[in-house]
């Protein structure tokens, strides 16, 4: 894998609530339709790993310190964070562009794969 590699024609959807201040009762709801076209899929791993490092810190690595080595390398599992919806349309978008094909073509060759 290259982790150099630059990303293009893909959109992230993620559902979050938001309030003018943090004392509002006001509350909306809005969907973050996250693009990633220019990045490499490098900065993706490392925003990533950045929350799985943090809770490493604060909970076995600080009970743990005492046994820790200077440049000791610790092995820890990445635990995915709650699923991402993808927006239906912008993985069709995604995948046709993917494949060098137009959305209207993209879709007829899906369906007549499934007949």
């Amino acid at each position: 894998m290259n982790l150099n590699q630059i990303i293009e024609g893909v959109v992230l959807s993620k559902v979050c609530s938001i309030k003018p201040d943090k004392d509002s009762t006001d509350v909306k709801q809005v969907t973050l339709k996250v693009k990633f076209d220019g990045t490499t899929l490098q900065s993706v791993f490392d925003k990533a790993v950045a929350g799985t490092v943090i809770s490493w810190q604060n909970g076995p690595g600080r009970k743990g310190f005492d046994n820790w080595k200077v440049n000791q390398a610790i092995d820890v599992d990445f635990k995915s964070p709650a699923r991402t919806q993808i927006d239906p349309i912008d993985a069709i978008t995604a995948a046709a562009k993917a494949s060098g094909m137009s959305i209207e073509d993209y879709i007829k060759a899906e369906i007549a794969k499934r007949k």
